[in-house]
């Protein structure tokens, strides 16, 4: 009964814009996802009586209906369940969230043809039925426009999801039925992350301009060089720009009471970076996840530690961009409660308190001391032959303030330029990261 009704309608139409002297038939496949609320409904044709207009309504999963409606603005509005014979499959996973980008190729008030490219995470370059609609071109049309999905497939609804770091290269079909000047509008264009440039490519007159900011390009076509139209003059480059890519600006960790205050200032960010910040109390060899956040576009950000251990703490911020590549920021140490006399037989300093010199000796790893404090070398036989010694001098705001190597036990610095207070020397094993220990020193 369907197919003898669509028949009908076909035949109907076809009689009824027979007698036209203007005549632009064309049939496109649509997906409810672009009739979205507030939003314009996607025209491929001349909308005056006796056009013909299929449209099929497209069912979507039920997690991308958000903000979604569909509009029938057509003379003929037929929903069709086969077309050609095709089964609708089972439908793939859909976004919620789709940018979309329409573009109208102008000829005049009542020849025109306008498409859709949208960008949902959920989908794929390549055509796919649940989502996609095919471009069928008019009988006897002034124009045609559309795009091509990455297997070749010529869509009047073309969805894809944003591209990482290899561009997306996105091909349009432009037809004209007589030579002479055409418009490409870009009539619609949702908040894409602006990370992403978006560019109207002409390869024939070697021209691009940057849909972001131009909403028309004017380009003539003839008839007579195949090269000024058809589905490979036109392109849209779609790609990141790294100079906007998410960029760490500076990372503080202070204390507070008994609390950690974490900052940080970034970037880019907008709304699409995971931010995680990390605390070791093991000298660096684990970190633990305290929290994570998405980020809002704001810029600045904090997070407090209400417990942190007794212990030399260290924090740093893990970053995922758009992408999925993870990065760290610098790491600040924080010293709290009697961590600094924990472990201080391993570590002792000489004179303290100190206005100028300090001389640091390092326990052997194997708890054997040595009484002498002496600066100079040492023999071969006193000296660690496979320890090498990282010591920092840390202030108690937790800001390092020193950080040298040592292969030695024994190590001296001169402190005379540092401000007057309490410093905190820690010293780690390179071998293992692990902590020999903690001491502090007075600078008079």
């Amino acid at each position: 009964m369907k197919t003898q009704l669509l028949c009908c309608f076909v035949i109907f139409g076809l009689l009824s814009a027979s007698g036209k002297t203007r005549t632009n038939r064309t049939s496109h496949l649509y997906h409810p996802a672009v009739y979205r609320m507030n939003s314009r409904p996607v025209s491929h044709k001349n909308l005056r009586a006796g056009k013909i207009h299929f449209s099929q309504r497209a069912s979507l999963p039920s997690n991308s209906t958000k903000n979604t409606k569909v509009v029938n603005t057509a003379p003929v509005n037929l929903t069709v369940s086969k077309i050609a014979g095709l089964v609708r499959p089972r439908v793939a996973a859909f976004d919620s969230v789709s940018e979309l980008l329409r573009l109208k190729l102008y000829l005049d008030p009542y020849d025109y043809d306008d498409i859709v490219i949208g960008f949902n995470a959920g989908t794929t370059p390549v055509y796919n039925f649940n989502y996609d609609s095919q471009y069928l071109p008019g009988i006897g049309a002034a124009e045609g426009l559309a795009s091509y999905s990455s297997d070749g497939v010529p869509l009047s609804i073309n969805f894809l999801p944003l591209p990482k770091q290899t561009p997306d290269v996105i091909r349009l079909k432009v037809q004209a039925a007589n030579s002479g000047p055409i418009t490409l509008l870009r009539t619609e264009f949702d908040p894409i992350p602006n990370i992403y440039s978006i560019w109207l490519v002409d390869n024939f007159a070697k021209d691009s301009v940057n849909l972001r900011t131009d909403s028309s390009y004017v380009f003539t076509i003839n008839k007579s060089d195949t090269s000024s139209y058809g589905s490979y003059r036109f392109k849209v480059d779609v790609f990141q720009n790294p100079a906007l890519a998410v960029h760490l600006v500076e990372f503080n960790a202070t204390k507070a009471n008994n609390t950690t205050q974490v900052t940080w200032t970034t970037e880019n960010e907008e709304n699409y970076t995971t931010f995680v910040v990390e605390r070791s109390s093991d000298g660096g060899g684990t970190y633990t996840s305290l929290d994570s956040l998405t980020s809002s576009g704001l810029g600045s950000y904090s997070y407090t530690d209400k417990t942190p251990p007794a212990a030399s703490d260290q924090y740093r911020l893990q970053m995922t961009d758009l992408n999925g590549t993870i990065t760290y920021s610098n790491v600040v140490t924080l010293m709290y409660g009697n961590s600094a006399n924990t472990i201080t037989g391993n570590v002792s300093i000489y004179p303290n308190p100190t206005n100028s010199v300090i001389n640091i000796q390092i326990m052997p790893d194997n708890g054997s001391s040595q009484s002498s404090l002496s600066t100079e070398s040492l023999a071969p036989e006193s000296v660690a032959t496979t320890a090498v010694y990282n010591i920092s001098i840390v202030n108690t705001a937790g800001m390092i303030i020193k950080s040298v190597s040592s292969s030695a036990s024994t190590w001296q610095d001169n402190v005379a330029a540092l401000s007057p207070g309490t410093y905190i020397v820690t010293v780690k094993n390179s071998l293992n990261n692990k902590v020999v220990g903690h001491t502090t020193f007075v600078k008079l």
